[in-house]
């Protein structure tokens, strides 16, 4: 099992408070991750503030994660650079193609582009999109996966369309690491169709066994059985030596907040939103109780592991990403 840490690219107001995000902590906890020897550092994507937060009058700072791995890639030299995700529907196939297989050079095959169709719609509303978001988003991971594998390509499709372009240099990485985010079966046939890996989030060991198993079905249909699919699971974490200290700091941290507005999108087929069900599907307890959780995931087939530190500021998310290398992570070298 690998384990990688959540970046905060743009989860100021949503997983933390404003103003909990800076340059140099961006920097601080990457180099810090690698040193700790966490497999890598997922960084996501937002354009403008979500409704809920600015009727909290909130007002977060989002950092674009393309130019943010740029900087952080001549930094590093080990820990793989992922998003998780870029939101697909509002950006361009080409540019994001190109700037994905730059920073691949640039990384020495070090970034992973994770993409999605993104929690809030309003983002979509908000730059006069027009469209069926999964439609758009099918083109798009069509368009990706023409430019990764050809050399000279193009495509005509309802919503995005482009004719001959040489995409050089060529990426390094083969097939190229395009993977999927979100929980809902149509990631799963995308993921199995177009993609590389799989980005869920909050699930259960048996949530993700199904997953997988229906990945596989998907890639066999489209003759990709011999990708190697990988699952990279996210979920929320906070070590304690007293599971009671471990809960309370869950239930009143912002990323509890954020999960419970997540129930018509991303979480939306959750069987419950309680706040049991919540606290199980995240790794909220004691070094041994979140052991055990881990090998759950590990004997499902998850890969990698990466976590959502819970915190208050940089300083104590620093904390819980070396207590999490110190009490848990030994247990799975």
């Amino acid at each position: 099992m690998e384990f990688g840490v959540a970046l905060s690219t743009c989860r100021e107001g949503l997983f933390y408070p404003v103003g909990f995000t800076t340059v140099d902590g961006l920097v601080k906890i990457t180099t810090r991750a690698e040193e700790l020897g966490y497999a890598a550092v997922w960084g996501n994507d937002h354009i403008t503030t979500q409704t809920y937060i600015k009727q909290k009058g909130g007002k977060p700072n989002f950092y674009e994660p393309m130019v943010v791995f740029s900087h952080l890639s001549a930094l590093t030299k080990k820990i793989i650079l992922g998003t998780a995700v870029i939101i697909g529907p509002i950006r361009n196939p080409v540019i994001l193609a190109k700037q994905a297989i730059t920073l691949d050079h640039m990384s020495r095959g070090r970034f992973v582009l994770g993409v999605g169709l993104g929690a809030y719609r309003e983002e979509f509303e908000a730059m006069n999109m027009k469209g069926n978001r999964g439609k758009m988003l099918d083109e798009f991971m069509q368009c990706l996966t023409t430019l990764f594998e050809k050399p000279l390509a193009s495509f005509q499709g309802r919503y995005f369309s482009f004719s001959d372009v040489e995409m050089l240099p060529r990426p390094l990485s083969k097939p190229f690491p395009l993977y999927v985010g979100g929980n809902s079966p149509e990631v799963l046939r995308r993921v199995g169709v177009y993609g590389a890996g799989w980005l869920p989030a909050a699930l259960t060991p048996k949530d993700a066994r199904e997953g997988i198993l229906k990945i596989k079905q998907h890639a066999e249909l489209a003759g990709r059985q011999s990708i190697d699919h990988k699952v990279a699971l996210e979920a929320g974490c906070y070590v304690a030596r007293e599971e009671a200290e471990a809960r309370r700091r869950f239930i009143t941290s912002p990323f509890y907040q954020h999960l419970v507005s997540l129930k018509r999108s991303t979480l939306k087929d959750l069987p419950s939103m309680s706040e049991e069900e919540l606290y199980r599907r995240n790794f909220i307890g004691t070094p041994s109780q979140i052991i055990a959780k881990i090998e759950e995931f590990e004997e499902a087939g998850v890969d990698q592991l990466w976590f959502d530190f819970i915190a208050d500021d940089e300083k104590e998310f620093i904390e819980q990403m070396e207590f999490f290398a110190k009490e848990v992570m030994p247990s799975f070298r």
